[in-house]
C-alpha cells in the first residue's frame, strides 16, 4: 500500500509540473475564416421564406418563415464560413402548424425563389437581399458589401432603395411629415436595389423621407422615424442599443415596396396595415460600445 501511494504521488507531482509548463500559454477556440452575413425579403409578391445555404452545414446560418420586409438578424449579423457559397431560398410551408399537409408538401417546401453562388471574403460583412418579383420572374440576390467603419461621438447612416421606387431623393431631418424638407437630399436619385455609403451626423432624432426624383411635394413616400436608441446603464447590467441618438451606432434604413395586391406578402408579420404603402425599416448595422 505505501509502494502504491508512494507512485501516486509521483504522478500527481509529474502532471502538475507539466501543466505548471503551460501556464504562459492561452488556448482559445479557432471560430474558422468567417464572413457576417444579413438576410433581407424585399420580395413584394411572395410567401415566406426559407434561407439556407446547401453547400455545408457549418459555418451556414438560416432562417426560416422569414416574411416580406424581414430582416435577419434585425441587429448585427451572424457568422458565415467564408470562400464560395450556395445560398437558396424556398418558399416556407403555407401552414407553419402543419395541420393541413396540402399546404406544407414537400412540392410546396422545396420550391426554390433564388438560388444563388457567390463569394464570401474572411471578415467583411454582408447584406445579402431578394429583390425583384417571383409574378414576373425577376427574383435574384443583391449582395451589398457593408463596409461601415466606427463614427465615435456620431452616428452613421446608410440607405438602401430595395425597391421602394425605380429613383428616389431622400431628406433626412428631424422631423418628417408637413415640415419642410432640407435644401438638398441626403441621398438624390438612388436607384433600385442600390445603397448609400454611411453619411455621418450628430446624434439626435432623425426622420427620412423619400420621394420620387426630383419631387419635392409632401406627403413623402416614405416617411420613417429612425430608433432612438438605449443609452447603457452599468448599474442594471444593460448595454446600449442603436439608434439615432445613441453616440457609436451604425445604422441601415432599407425602403421597401409596397405588396403585390392579393399576394402571400400583404400577410407578412412584419408589415404594418398589410403592407399598402411603401415603408421604411431600420437595422442595427454596429452596437454603441457600452463603456463596460
Amino acid at each position: 500500500m505505501r509502494v502504491f501511494k508512494l507512485v501516486l504521488a509521483s504522478i500527481s507531482v509529474a502532471m502538475l509540473a507539466a501543466c505548471s509548463g503551460d501556464a504562459a500559454k492561452v488556448f482559445t477556440a479557432d471560430p474558422g475564416r468567417n464572413a457576417f452575413v444579413r438576410f433581407v425579403n424585399a420580395i413584394p409578391d411572395s410567401g415566406s421564406q426559407d434561407w439556407k445555404f446547401i453547400d455545408a452545414v457549418e459555418g451556414s446560418p438560416t432562417t426560416t418563415n422569414m416574411g416580406f420586409r424581414g430582416i435577419f438578424p434585425g441587429a448585427t449579423y451572424q457568422a458565415a464560413t467564408a470562400g464560395t457559397r450556395h445560398l437558396r431560398i424556398f418558399q416556407s410551408p403555407l401552414d407553419q402548424t402543419y395541420a393541413d399537409p396540402n399546404l406544407a408538401s414537400p412540392a410546396i417546401v422545396s420550391t426554390v425563389f433564388v438560388d444563388s453562388t457567390f463569394s464570401l471574403t474572411e471578415g467583411q460583412h454582408y447584406t445579402l437581399m431578394a429583390v425583384g418579383s417571383l409574378r414576373a420572374k425577376t427574383a435574384k440576390l443583391v449582395i451589398l458589401t457593408d463596409n461601415f467603419t466606427d463614427p465615435a461621438g456620431s452616428v452613421a447612416v446608410r440607405i438602401v432603395n430595395a425597391g421602394a421606387g425605380s429613383s428616389l431623393d431622400v431628406y433626412s431631418s428631424a422631423t418628417g411629415g408637413t415640415s419642410a424638407l432640407p435644401t438638398t437630399p441626403l441621398a438624390g436619385g438612388l436607384a433600385a436595389f442600390a445603397s448609400t455609403q454611411w453619411a455621418t451626423m450628430p446624434t439626435g432624432a432623425l426622420a427620412l423621407r423619400a420621394l420620387n426624383a426630383g419631387s419635392r411635394t409632401l406627403p413623402a413616400m416614405v416617411d420613417a422615424a429612425a430608433p432612438a436608441g438605449v443609452a447603457a446603464n452599468r448599474e442594471l447590467n444593460l448595454t446600449a442599443v442603436g439608434g439615432s441618438t445613441i453616440a457609436g451606432s451604425v445604422l441601415t434604413a432599407f425602403l421597401f415596396p409596397a405588396a403585390t395586391t392579393g399576394s402571400p406578402a400583404t400577410n407578412s408579420t412584419f408589415c404594418t396595415a398589410k403592407c399598402v404603402a411603401a415603408g421604411a425599416v431600420f437595422a442595427v448595422d454596429r452596437y454603441p460600445p457600452s463603456g463596460f
